[in-house]
């Protein structure tokens, strides 16, 4: 059986669901959350996620549309793919579909906001090997952009906790 192997296009898709899983995140941590203090900043975090997806579906959609090869031509060799899978998998957010029973676990918005934290630390980690392991520059391009965009977040929410401690 060959291993599927990922390109920028499949790169890209990844990142939108990482993006999906944040914004499902934020959206019950907004739920959970009691004060209307912590209300705004997580409907603010999910707004943040939601700007992200749509800048990574519009630069995914330009790649499809620039070229369709993409869909077959491979940016990495088969460990680093498996490798960036495992990456990929159950990491960053949690599955948008315990998002719910995640954030109900959490006693404090502390939690709510070091798990936030790790996610986009982990995000940027999963774009950073993304960025290093491509072989083509178009690609290095935009996961570096979606590093950077995700390192946005890593500021934002330390500066919350900073505040808030």
């Amino acid at each position: 059986m060959r291993e599927k192997l990922f390109s920028d296009v499949e790169g890209l898709r990844i990142a939108m669901e990482i993006e999906a899983r944040g914004m499902a995140f934020y959206q019950k941590a907004y739920e959970h959350a009691q004060k209307p203090e912590h209300k705004d900043l997580f409907l603010f975090l999910k707004h943040e996620e939601v700007a992200h997806y749509e800048a990574f579906k519009s630069m995914y959609e330009q790649i499809k549309a620039q070229d369709g090869s993409q869909d077959t031509e491979y940016l990495f060799d088969q460990e680093s793919s498996r490798y960036l899978t495992v990456l990929a998998e159950g990491h960053v957010f949690p599955a948008s579909d315990t998002a719910a029973t995640a954030v109900a676990k959490m006693d404090s918005l502390e939690e709510v906001l070091k798990l936030a934290l790790q996610a986009e630390k982990d995000s940027i980690l999963f774009y950073d090997e993304l960025a290093r392991q491509s072989k083509f520059e178009k690609a290095k391009k935009i996961f570096s952009k979606l590093k950077e965009e995700e390192q946005t977040h890593v500021v934002k929410l330390r500066e919350i906790i900073k505040g808030w401690a």
